[in-house]
């Protein structure tokens, strides 16, 4: 539990113990708190209460949220003036689902009238967000009503992004409004693997004569992904094992802080020219299995580059072959007529073996900045 000062009031979280020098100790800003709130209501502002829920009820639901805050699974905040008076409140709440016990919810943020535009609302949002990070939310989401703009626009300068719209969903009396979500990722462990909505892992499906999505296509055994920064451990990973560079004569990758550069390059080639290497996946677990396929000619080539590099533990099962097939109907749909080409070292005759059985053919030796290459070539 930390204490944050601003010019005129501090902003603290309530909870088991106190900071040592906070204005008013925890557990006298509870009843302040819970007056601050329904006064809110009472005025009509949007915080999800009735106008007549009352101070005692609210009372009773800030001490079911601290018994949970004691558990690490919410926080309340609570931004205090010098002189002892409660100004503004915020609070999370992790979400009850086992598997998403990284995701909590931001909700019930309030600051009294006279002392907004101070920066009350801020302080308290980034309060609430690390002590959610720090008993290991990575994603903190938020409703807010589609007519409350000024929030809209707080939500969005601390990072948080428009998910998705219930429409009409907020009933006051007769008129109904909608209700807007957003989101904001917190910092993640170090080594995650961060499908998405990739089709992959547990729980997956596709319907049925269904093989591609806008980011991803399906082969007889593989995912095939867009890539991202975020498969920067998965990059580094493979291209710093040493059994996987035994034909690479720029050795294995040392510096794990050049992969995600690599990997955004990779994605701006799909961006802008619509096709490029992908990230290869087992659809099973969602294992990152390799990377590998065509991507657009670098500047003075003239040809669609063909490659793949794969894990150790993949090899021998075939997965560069079916790569490469998809890779070449790849480039024949996204540039017709073009020649594709894989640069293989002589000695590396698995590679050797998977361009022959695309049927590309060796052209002849060819000498390059790293020493000597075959290239095989096909217009697919």
């Amino acid at each position: 539990m930390g204490l944050e000062r601003r010019a005129a009031f501090s902003v603290f979280m309530v909870g088991e113990g106190n900071v040592a020098d906070a204005p008013r100790p925890s557990g006298e800003v509870l009843a302040p708190i819970a007056s601050l709130l329904v006064a809110a209501a009472a005025r009509g502002e949007a915080l999800g209460l009735a106008p007549t829920v009352t101070e005692r009820e609210y009372r009773a639901y800030l001490a079911d949220l601290l018994a949970e805050a004691g558990r690490g699974d919410a926080g309340l905040a609570v931004a205090v003036r010098a002189e002892g008076s409660v100004i503004g409140t915020a609070q999370w709440r992790r979400s009850p689902y086992p598997t998403r016990r990284v995701h909590a919810e931001l909700d019930r943020l309030a600051v009294v009238e006279n002392a907004r535009g101070a920066g009350v609302a801020r302080t308290l949002i980034e309060a609430v967000a690390a002590d959610a990070q720090a008993q290991g939310v990575e994603v903190l989401s938020l409703e807010v009503r589609g007519n409350n703009h000024g929030a809209i626009a707080v939500y969005e300068n601390l990072g948080f992004r428009r998910t998705g719209l219930l429409p009409n969903a907020v009933a006051v009396e007769r008129t109904r409004h909608d209700v807007l979500t957003m989101c904001r990722e917190l910092d993640r462990p170090a080594g995650l693997d961060l499908l998405g909505s990739f089709p992959a892992g547990a729980g997956a499906s596709l319907p049925r004569g269904v093989a591609r999505g806008l980011y991803w296509q399906r082969t007889e055994r593989l995912l095939l992904c867009r890539p991202s920064p975020t498969d920067a451990d998965a990059y580094f990973a493979i291209n710093a094992d040493p059994a996987t560079n035994v034909h690479n004569p720029a050795g294995p990758m040392i510096d794990p802080t050049a992969a995600g550069p690599v990997l955004e390059l990779w994605a701006r080639h799909w961006r802008e020219e619509g096709y490029g290497y992908w990230t290869v996946r087992d659809p099973a677990s969602g294992e990152v299995l390799g990377f590998g396929g065509v991507r657009p000619p670098l500047r003075g080539e003239e040809f669609i580059n063909l490659y793949y590099r794969f894990r150790p533990s993949a090899w021998g099962n075939g997965y560069a072959t079916e790569i490469g097939r998809a890779a070449m109907a790849l480039a024949a749909k996204a540039s017709p007529g073009r020649i594709v080409v894989a640069l293989i070292r002589p000695k590396n005759e698995p590679s050797i073996n998977v361009a022959r059985r695309l049927g590309m053919q060796l052209e002849g030796e060819v000498e390059r900045d790293l020493g000597k290459f075959l290239r095989f070539s096909l217009v697919p």
